[in-house]
């Protein structure tokens, strides 16, 4: 499944449990006009993070999504997490402005 929306939250890479897990939480905001819009907070793990960390808050993005539930003492947990993340709307991201706006020695 994919979401588009904006970033509302940015959180930061924190370690998790005894093997040493990184995390990283956002929060994606569906871009509409509606009085009540929805939301989700989505975890990255380990590796994943690097594919948030060129985008900041604001930013409106896609993201493929990965959803799992689990049982704990009888009570049912679930998670969302990232497996893709792409830039929606105009404008170079991340490396991509940066050799835009930089040096540029090419003749044409």
């Amino acid at each position: 499944m994919e979401f588009e929306g904006i970033i509302t939250f940015l959180g930061k890479e924190e370690e998790v449990g005894q093997n040493g897990l990184r995390k990283l939480t956002f929060v994606l905001e569906e871009d509409t006009d509606r009085e009540y819009k929805a939301s989700m907070a989505i975890d990255l793990f380990n590796e994943k993070i690097d594919m948030i960390k060129e985008y900041k808050q604001g930013d409106k993005i896609k993201v493929g999504l990965n959803f799992r539930a689990r049982e704990y003492n009888g009570r049912w947990f679930n998670s969302i997490g990232a497996w893709r993340i792409e830039k929606l709307g105009d404008g170079a991201t991340g490396t991509a402005a940066a050799n835009s706006a930089g040096n540029d020695d090419l003749p044409f």
